[in-house]
């Protein structure tokens, strides 16, 4: 009777292990489901952003081939680097390099063709201007600093050239003959961006050229209207 008492604990015993046991490894075995389930599901809307991500990136190329300027390059060039790197990333890269070589080659011939229209104009200018021949650094500071006077707003203004296309091109050409007058002031990069219509430093190169002139009287503080610029103009050269 002993005997048999004790063999019925064992078979108990090792039923309650074996259910036990069973239900350990299923609740692991859910948990494993589960996880994997989850991570498929990361995993899935994590392609579906990308594949987002892709599609705009796409979208504005498309746009820069469609329409290659300036800005729509810019802005697919901004969009392609927030990508992470894939095949991809890449394919479109390589699209955007050809839509900017085009771009530049077509800039290019087109700079040059009004460079050769204005050839005597530009060679006159520099002759006007005194540049003609070997100047100097100070010479090209203070043909500078006279032509942010028609577009800035200051106390004192002593001298005015005017800021025409022609003597920008002219001083430009000069500077980079002379790459050594651009040490102290990079005079070509802010004669450049003139050149490109783009004015919203003009205060601060203006000071900058001031400054350098050790100017202690007439800073600019601000920029004038265009309706004001265009007043100035007439009054100074006589021309709108």
């Amino acid at each position: 009777m002993g005997l048999f008492k004790h063999k019925l604990a064992v078979i108990v015993l090792s039923s309650v292990v074996l259910i036990g046991g069973g239900m350990i490894g299923y609740k692991f075995y859910q948990e494993s489901k589960e996880e994997a389930e989850a991570t498929a599901e990361e995993i899935k809307q994590a392609e579906e952003v990308w594949q987002q991500e892709i599609r705009k990136a796409e979208t504005k190329v498309i746009s820069a081939e469609m329409n290659p300027i300036q800005e729509n390059i810019e802005a697919a060039e901004a969009e392609i680097q927030l990508l992470t790197e894939s095949e991809g990333k890449q394919a479109l890269l390589e699209r955007l390099v050809v839509v900017k070589k085009e771009f530049n080659d077509e800039v290019k011939a087109k700079e040059e063709a009004r460079l050769a229209e204005l050839r005597e104009e530009i060679t006159q200018a520099k002759i006007d201007l005194g540049i003609n021949g070997v100047p100097s650094e100070n010479e090209l500071l203070e043909i500078l600093h006279k032509m942010t006077h028609q577009k800035v707003r200051a106390q004192k203004k002593w001298g005015f050239i005017q800021m025409t296309e022609v003597n920008l091109i002219a001083v430009k050409e000069v500077l980079e003959e002379n790459p050594i007058f651009n040490e102290n002031i990079n005079m070509l990069e802010m004669v450049s961006t003139w050149l490109n219509n783009e004015f919203t430093n003009i205060v601060a190169d203006h000071n900058l050229l001031w400054g350098e002139k050790e100017g202690t009287v007439g800073k600019a503080y601000g920029r004038l209207s265009q309706a004001e610029e265009e007043a100035l103009v007439k009054e100074q050269f006589g021309v709108q």
